[in-house]
């Protein structure tokens, strides 16, 4: 985790009603002040954490959720898309006879390396980590780890470049 001045609760709040974002009640967030976001994003963590590391800029309409447990964590430097979605809990369904929203939910945390960019529409799945210096295409569905160094795009998600 990166050291650096975080934004207290109040800042955070009143920086989120001037971008008409929306911050859920309780939740656990941790952004640091060079953090910049755009409007409408909509960030909720009442049963983990999100933290947000210095020099990082999250586009219109990203969706951080944290709800059921969980990290998400995006290190510094980083560029996330408009309408990113990053979710750290899925819903199991193991049982096809049962309604899938009475079998609760496997939780997983989401880790962002440094220097990243996250295109456009881009949602990242519970359990991921994503390398640094990573290149994340516009439209893909990360469900498993990227490494460091590469561009990755598609659904699911495929390394088509290294850059190391």
């Amino acid at each position: 985790m990166t050291k650096g001045k975080w934004i207290d609760r109040v800042i955070f709040r009143v920086r989120a009603i001037k971008t008409k974002s929306y911050v859920a009640r309780k939740s656990d967030i941790m952004i640091n002040k060079s953090v910049n976001f755009d409007r409408w994003c909509y960030f909720t963590a009442r049963g983990g954490k999100i933290i947000i590391s210095k020099n990082t800029f999250l586009n219109s309409q990203v969706i951080l959720n944290a709800d059921l447990g969980g990290l998400i964590y995006i290190s510094q430097n980083c560029i996330i898309g408009p309408r990113v979605i990053m979710r750290t809990a899925n819903h199991n369904y193991s049982n096809i006879f049962k309604p899938k929203r009475s079998q609760g939910h496997s939780v997983g945390s989401i880790k962002i390396g440094e220097n990243v960019w996250i295109g456009a529409g881009v949602t990242v799945l519970p359990g991921v980590t994503i390398g640094d210096n990573t290149v994340i295409g516009a439209g893909a569905v990360v469900s498993r780890n990227i490494p460091n160094n590469c561009v990755a795009m598609g659904i699911p998600a495929k390394i088509i470049k290294n850059l190391a």
